[in-house]
C-alpha cells in the first residue's frame, strides 16, 4: 500500500467515524430547529476539521513503505491516539454546548448550553420538571421585587449569567403561557418584508391545512441566526420557520 491509498484508508475511516457524529449531533445533542440556533454547524466544522483533515493528512505525510512494520505500524498509531485526542476534544466541546433548555424571556426564546448550568452544579435532569419534551421550554420571570431584581442584576455583573441563564427565575412555560402570549410577534409583518420566509410558511400551512392565524409566533435568538417558533393557541411547539442571514452589503 503506497501512502495515497494510506491516506484514502484513513480518509474512508474517518468519515464513518465522522457520520456517526452528525447522526448522534442532529438527532440527539441538537434536534431541529437547535441545531442552526445553537452552533451545531459551527460545531460540526470543527469535529470534521479534526476528524477529516487531521488524521488523513498526517498519515499521507508520515506513510512510507520503506519504513520497517514495526516503525510504521508505531507511527500510525501515534497519528491514530493524536487523532483521538482532538476528536474527542472537538466533541465533548460540542456536547458541553447542546442546548438543553429553551428558555422564554421577556419578548424571546434563547436556547440555554449544557455548560452554563453544569458550571452552576445544576443537574440538567432537573429540568423535566419544566417540561415533558427535550430540550424543555421553559418560561423565566422576571421578577417584581426589588431584591430580587437586585439579585437577577448581580448575577448576570457578577458571574456572566443572563437572566435566561439563572434557574431560580424558571417557570413552567405550559403554566403561563397566556402571560407569553402578549409578546407573540406580528408574522403578517415579517413575511411582507421576506418573501422566503413567505414561502416556508406557506408550505408548512398547506401541510397541515392549518391557516396563519392558528398559530402563535416568537423569535429564537442565537448569535448564529433567528428562528420563528410555530406555537398553538395552547403553548404546543409545531414547527419552525428558519430567518434568511443577512448578506453583508
Amino acid at each position: 500500500m503506497n501512502r495515497i491509498k494510506a491516506s484514502l484508508s484513513h480518509f474512508l475511516l474517518s468519515v464513518s467515524i465522522f457520520s456517526i457524529v452528525i447522526f448522534v449531533l442532529i438527532f440527539y445533542w441538537f434536534p431541529a430547529p437547535y441545531f442552526n440556533a445553537g452552533g451545531g454547524w459551527q460545531g460540526l466544522k470543527i469535529v470534521a476539521g479534526v476528524d477529516l483533515v487531521l488524521g488523513p493528512l498526517l498519515t499521507l505525510i508520515i506513510f512510507d513503505i520503506k519504513k520497517t512494520r514495526t516503525k510504521l505500524v508505531g507511527d500510525l498509531i501515534v497519528i491514530a491516539a493524536l487523532q483521538f485526542s482532538a476528536l474527542a476534544w472537538g466533541v465533548t466541546t460540542i456536547y458541553n454546548q447542546r442546548p438543553v433548555a429553551v428558555v422564554f424571556f421577556e419578548q424571546s426564546f434563547l436556547t440555554v448550553p449544557a455548560e452554563s448550568l453544569t458550571k452552576q452544579g445544576v443537574d440538567i435532569s432537573s429540568l423535566k420538571q419544566f417540561s415533558d419534551i427535550s430540550p424543555p421550554l421553559i418560561y423565566a420571570k422576571k421578577p417584581k421585587d426589588i431584591e430580587e431584581l437586585m439579585l437577577m442584576a448581580k448575577l448576570s455583573a457578577e458571574q456572566a449569567l443572563p437572566p435566561h441563564h439563572q434557574i431560580n427565575l424558571y417557570r413552567s412555560l405550559a403554566q403561563n403561557y397566556d402571560d407569553v402570549r402578549t409578546y407573540q410577534v406580528d408574522i403578517n409583518q415579517i413575511i411582507t418584508a421576506n418573501n422566503e420566509m413567505k414561502s416556508d410558511l406557506m408550505v408548512i400551512l398547506s401541510e397541515s391545512n392549518t391557516t396563519i392565524t392558528d398559530y402563535d409566533y416568537f423569535p429564537l435568538r442565537s448569535k448564529y441566526y433567528t428562528i420563528i417558533l410555530m406555537f398553538t393557541h395552547d403553548g404546543e411547539l409545531v414547527n419552525h420557520i428558519v430567518v434568511p442571514l443577512r448578506k453583508p452589503s
